[in-house]
């Protein structure tokens, strides 16, 4: 009788325990399912939002980022050495050929040598940006000592490039091989890769 009663309390211990190592397997399998499929989904979210930001932001937003890193290396200095005119030509080509877009020459109204750059907002895209309507036309200002996006502008004329503004001021463009020295001179002190310009003296 007792050998009995031992054999069923050996038999309903066994049951017990293979119900607790069961159900401890299930809620494993469980929370590493879980955390599997939460990892997969956390990294799918993070591709996609990753991907979602890469195509929102727009050539101005990049070219704007591109002016803050030259704002901060001292651009400023640069440009004031160069004189206005000259610091227009070697953003003009520095973003022309970063970005591979035409940005265009404006004269200032009533100083003609107060130039800045003008983007096409169809270039740029669609952003929060300040624009201004040339002639019916929607434009990026950048002042090109600053550098940076304005909102205002008195316009003067607008020429395609520096190359093509009239002989009498194109002089004033022109880097000369003085520029073009303070220019690698400043690139070889910050070490930003300047692209820069194509109007060296003959």
């Amino acid at each position: 009788m007792a050998t009995r009663v031992f054999g069923k309390e050996r038999h309903a211990i066994d049951a017990v325990v293979t119900m607790l190592i069961l159900t401890t397997i299930i809620l494993i399998s469980g929370c590493l399912l879980d955390k599997s499929s939460t990892g997969a989904l956390d990294n799918q979210t993070l591709q996609t939002s990753a991907q979602t930001e890469t195509v929102q932001r727009t050539t101005i937003e990049k070219i704007s980022e591109e002016l803050d890193m030259l704002n901060s290396e001292g651009w400023g200095a640069l440009a004031a050495e160069l004189k206005r005119p000259r610091a227009t030509t070697l953003l003009w080509y520095h973003l022309k050929k970063t970005f591979e877009l035409e940005p265009r020459v404006v004269f200032g109204n009533p100083n003609k040598l107060n130039t800045s750059l003008a983007i096409l907002v169809k270039d740029g895209g669609n952003s929060t940006f300040p624009r201004i309507r040339i002639k019916g036309v929607d434009y990026y200002i950048i002042d090109p000592m600053t550098p940076a996006i304005i909102d205002e502008f008195n316009y003067g004329y607008m020429y395609y490039d520096p190359g093509s503004v009239p002989p009498g001021w194109f002089i004033d463009f022109r880097l000369n091989t003085q520029d073009i020295s303070i220019v690698e001179q400043w690139i070889k002190e910050t070490g930003v890769n300047l692209k820069y310009t194509d109007f060296p003296e003959n």
